[in-house]
Formats: C-alpha cells, sequence, structure tokens
C-alpha cells in the first residue's frame, strides 16, 4: 500500500529536513504557522503505511480532546480521503485504514484526564502544544503505551515558559543523538511568514508575548500566568528545594475535591515563619474511601484539612454530603473554606507564597501546575478576561487557593497557632 498511496502533502523546505532526520523521540519547537499539524499527521501516515506490525495503532494528543479535534481532525480526514477502505469515526475521532497486518488505527485524544488513556498500545505518537499539556501523559500514559512495541514519540510545541516542556528540552539536548532529534524553529529564520506580517503581528503584542509565540523564547514569562513573579521570585531565593518533612510538626492539607476530575491535595508544615509544602498528591478515578486510606498511609500527623465550601453539597444518589461521608470513613479535623471570590482567593495564595519553600521532587506536578495557571486571553477583545483556564493545572491550583483561604482565616488555627507562638521569643503581635 505504501507504494500507491499519496496524500497530496508537498513538504516546505523546513518540514523535508524534519522529516528526514527525526529519531525515535523528537522534540520540535516551532514558531506559529510552521505548519507543524500537517507535518504531524503526514509523518503518522507515512510510518503507518510502513509499518510491518500487526494491526499498528497511533495517536495525536493535544491539550484537550475539543483542540484536537479543532486542530487536526480536518487535516486527518482529507489526508486519509483517498486511501480505499478507510473508515472515519466521527463521534470518536478514529480512522481505521485496512493494511496487510490487520488495520491501521490512527486516533485524535486529548491529555485533559491522563487516566481515561491508560491501556493502550501505540506504535507511534504525536504530543502537540505539549508546553500545555498534562505532563503525566507522556511518563504515565504514553511512554509505557510505546515500550512493548519500541514505538515513536514526536513532541512539538510553542514554548510556554521555563515548565515541563522546557525540562524535557534541555534533557532532550543532551541526550544520546541515535535515539533523539532536537530543532528549534524561530519566525526570523525560517522566513516562513513575511517580515511585513511579523511587524504588523508585533504592533498588537506584547515584547514577551511575541518573543514566546514567534520566536519561541522560553526565558519569556508564561503570558498570563497569575503567579510568574511569585513562582521566579521562589527559583531565585532557592526555596524550591528539597524540604524535608518534620516529625515533631503537624501537617494541613488543601483540597481541591474533584467529581469527574482529579483530586488535589497540598501537604503543608508552618515551621516558624516558614511555610514548608513537603508532598503534593493529585488523584482521578478514585472514591473517597480511596483518598482517606491514601492520605492515612503517609507518616504526617494532620492539623486540619481545608475543604472548599461545596463539600456541604447533598448528592441525591447517597442522602449524604461529601463531608459527612468523609467524617464517616475516619478524616478529623476538616474545615469548610467560606465561599470567596477566584481574584480573592489568588490575592490569598500570593500572600503565602513568599512564606513557602516547596519539596522540588515530592511536589513536581503541583509546581508545575502552579507555574502554568493562567488568565484565559480573549484574542478578540485583546484583553485577558478575568476567569483562569480551566486545565490540568486548575486542580493544584485550586487545591493551593482552599489552604491560603482556609489557613489565614479559620478562628481555630489562628487561635492554635497564637498559643504556639506565646513561647517564641520573635513573636509579633501584628503578624497574620
Amino acid at each position: 500500500m505504501a507504494e500507491i498511496v499519496s496524500t497530496q502533502y508537498a513538504p516546505r523546505p523546513h518540514q523535508e529536513y524534519i522529516h528526514s532526520k527525526l529519531k525515535r523521540f523528537n522534540v520540535l519547537i516551532c514558531h506559529r504557522r510552521f505548519g507543524k499539524t500537517v507535518l504531524s499527521i503526514n509523518e503518522i501516515l507515512d510510518k503507518a503505511f510502513r509499518c510491518k506490525r500487526k494491526n499498528p495503532q497511533y495517536a495525536y494528543i493535544s491539550p484537550t480532546y475539543g483542540s484536537s479535534k479543532r486542530i487536526a481532525w480536518t487535516y486527518l480526514k482529507d489526508a486519509v480521503a483517498q486511501v480505499p477502505g478507510t473508515t472515519i469515526n466521527e463521534s470518536e475521532l478514529r480512522v481505521d485504514i485496512p493494511c496487510a497486518t490487520g488495520y491501521i488505527r490512527i486516533m485524535l485524544l486529548g491529555s485533559e484526564n491522563p487516566g481515561t488513556l491508560k491501556g493502550i498500545y501505540l506504535d507511534g505518537v504525536v504530543i502537540d502544544e505539549y508546553a500545555e499539556c498534562d505532563p503525566r501523559v507522556w511518563s504515565e500514559v504514553v511512554r509505557p503505551a510505546l515500550s512493548d512495541r519500541l514505538g515513536w514519540a514526536i513532541f512539538i510545541f510553542t514554548p510556554k515558559g521555563s515548565n515541563h516542556a522546557h525540562e524535557l528540552y534541555m534533557m532532550a539536548r543532551k541526550a544520546d543523538p541515535n535515539e533523539w532529534f532536537v530543532a528549534l524553529f524561530k519566525s526570523s529564520e525560517t522566513k516562513i511568514i513575511p517580515l511585513t506580517e511579523l511587524e504588523s503581528a508585533a504592533q498588537f503584542m506584547s515584547p514577551e508575548e511575541f518573543d514566546q509565540e514567534y520566536e519561541c523564547s522560553f526565558s519569556a514569562a508564561l503570558v498570563g500566568a497569575y503567579y510568574k513573579n511569585e513562582m521566579a521570585e521562589m527559583e531565585r531565593d532557592k526555596r524550591i528545594s528539597r524540604v524535608p518533612y518534620d516529625s515533631h510538626t503537624t501537617v494541613y492539607t488543601g483540597w481541591d475535591l474533584g467529581i469527574d476530575d482529579s483530586t488535589a491535595i497540598w501537604f503543608i508544615q508552618e515551621v516558624g515563619r516558614e511555610l514548608h509544602v513537603v508532598d503534593y498528591m493529585e488523584i482521578s478515578g478514585r472514591g473517597l474511601d480511596y483518598i482517606v486510606k491514601e492520605l492515612q498511609k503517609k507518616p504526617y500527623t494532620y492539623a486540619y484539612h481545608f475543604l472548599p465550601h461545596d463539600v456541604k453539597a447533598r448528592e441525591l444518589s447517597t442522602g449524604k454530603t461529601r463531608l459527612e461521608a468523609l467524617r464517616e470513613l475516619g478524616l478529623k479535623n476538616i474545615e469548610t473554606v467560606k465561599k470567596l471570590g477566584i481574584e480573592d482567593g489568588i490575592h490569598a495564595v500570593r500572600g503565602v507564597l513568599p512564606r513557602m519553600w516547596i519539596d522540588r521532587e515530592a511536589c513536581a506536578w503541583g509546581i508545575e501546575a502552579l507555574r502554568s495557571y493562567e488568565r484565559v486571553f480573549d484574542h478578540k477583545e485583546q484583553i485577558f478576561k478575568a476567569r483562569p483556564r480551566h486545565n490540568w493545572a486548575s486542580h493544584a491550583a485550586d487545591a493551593m487557593r482552599y489552604f491560603a483561604v482556609g489557613f489565614r482565616g479559620d478562628a481555630k488555627t489562628s487561635a492554635t497557632k497564637d498559643l504556639q507562638r506565646e513561647s517564641e521569643s520573635d513573636y509579633d503581635i501584628m503578624r497574620w
């Protein structure tokens, strides 16, 4: 089939260069309008038609299922339109192509819930806009899915600050060149976009946004990120480092309690004037009983658990609130956080971050989420909207918000802390 099938794809010089250089693992940093989606779809098809394994299977993964549909579905359908026997499944964003070993399956997926992707096998994958994807989609789902078939992977994205995608890029540059291919394409170098168009775009974008989107700058701060200044300050002060658990001090937790989404929990100790963030946990697809058991397995002595106000909502199926269910499961000292506007909660987080030291390893996913938590940009109005973008980063950010509001405003914990401080020589009555 490989000799007779054509997708009518005529690669640009830079696309042709990439096709000729690809290894098993590949990191491609490409400016906007480079043509990365068309390149990716055609690379999948070329590899698929040449694959000799039984029922080869491939995936194109974007930050969300909806973005995969908007970005790549039309390109994929057009590319296979002339391939005899192809079945196009609109509802599942999947195409099946008959081949000598059975069928070729190509799926469009989203990274917003990595747990739902587990169990599949893959001969190859493209992860598009990896800088905006939940980073666990690679480590926990895709990488294991490639193992038994020795599959390949392409990460292709535009920078979003110094997040997990930047770490992958730096790692790949040092990796075995026989296994990894790395390339970065700036608009000023490729000349794909006319200079007049770039000059026009620059008039309507901040310098940081232009450098990020067109010049592939990792050093440009993540545009619209709520905590970019606080997180950058923490890095400068080396407060994102090794933060050991102190067995002599109790642990506070801040929760974002998911129903269909993930449940996120931060574990934080107050040590003098510092807040030590010693652990982070995020669980999806599990009930409250599992979550409570996971907390009880940890060696911590808990002070208070700060949960969102909607934990008091009564479920129709059980007639109980989740607050009641958690207490019946043995979770004690639960404090529900009063309902505040998101902006007020974000202000509370900004108030506690300067006091925080975060364990880089135990809280890796949570750290990336705080860095990536951003406002929605309205391209039509050219302004940032008041609400945050709901994506993989929201769970950890919301959990930190509930901790910050509860920790600063709860009467019981404030009284407890004041009693503890009476013996401190540096006690400041104006603190808090």
